[in-house]
């Protein structure tokens, strides 16, 4: 290869060369631009979906299909939920009066008869003979109240709170236990006089009063109207009162 040649061979060396540099050139730009435009058109896709998203609210908002083509604010109507009025506790003068008479207080006790039946012959009041007779006595007294005395104005009734105004504790009912009760001793040295067939009446209607004056030197009628309110206090607490009240007509009872 002559000098010639051998400088030809060469530039077109170098011009193969400088096209190759071209092509490599042109092929950056081209993925440059590429990636711009991939770029552009996510941002593109990111702008739409919000837009689609700004839109949904807004007629979330706004009624966007009415006929008229106004846009109207949408206002969702709940329903406000009204207190349901509670009703308080319920008591009438009826429901107390159910019992015609409240026993709160028993007392037992013994008491001791002595009776004789004087003579009414001359020959027996001379020999100074006669008819007597010794007990002993149980008996049995019960003490609370007259529920039948109750009127509407005794009971008031205001929400959650009561007043109950109750009669005076009286003595409702004694008794004699003739289980227990028996004759201690018994002499009749009447001559011409006859037996008094009314003797043992008379000893067992003396002890019943002795009775009843027993239980109410001990108390019975102030136990009775303390049981009596406690009683009522518990029972109006459990229909659902929470102030109650209970009082007596008469705070002073008869002895």
């Amino acid at each position: 290869m002559n000098d010639q040649e051998q400088e030809i061979f060469v530039n077109e060396q170098k011009q193969v060369k400088n096209e190759q540099e071209q092509v490599k050139s042109m092929s950056k730009q081209q993925r440059t631009r590429l990636s711009q435009g991939v770029i552009l058109a996510v941002s593109g896709v990111v702008a739409l979906v919000g837009i689609g998203l700004i839109w949904l609210l807004f007629c979330s908002i706004f009624d966007c299909g009415n006929n008229n083509g106004t846009l109207t604010p949408v206002v969702q109507v709940t329903d406000t939920p009204v207190p349901t009025p509670t009703r308080g506790p319920i008591v009438t003068i009826l429901a107390i009066k159910s019992k015609a008479e409240l026993a709160t207080v028993e007392y037992n006790t013994v008491v001791e008869i002595h009776k004789e039946s004087l003579p009414e012959g001359m020959i027996d009041e001379f020999f100074g003979t006669k008819e007597q007779l010794l007990m002993l006595v149980y008996g049995n007294v019960q003490a609370g109240f007259d529920l039948e005395k109750l009127e509407e104005k005794n009971l008031w009734v205001d929400g959650t709170r009561v007043r109950l105004v109750l009669p005076a504790p009286q003595i409702l009912n004694s008794g004699i236990n003739f289980d227990r009760t028996h004759t201690v001793n018994y002499e009749n040295n009447l001559i011409f006089s006859e037996n008094n067939p009314d003797l043992q009446k008379s000893a067992l209607a003396e002890a019943q009063k002795l009775i009843e004056q027993s239980a109410l030197e001990e108390g019975i009628l102030d136990k009775a109207n303390d049981y009596g309110k406690l009683y009522y206090e518990n029972f109006l607490r459990s229909l659902g009162f929470t102030e109650v009240e209970v009082v007596t007509n008469a705070q002073v009872f008869e002895r």
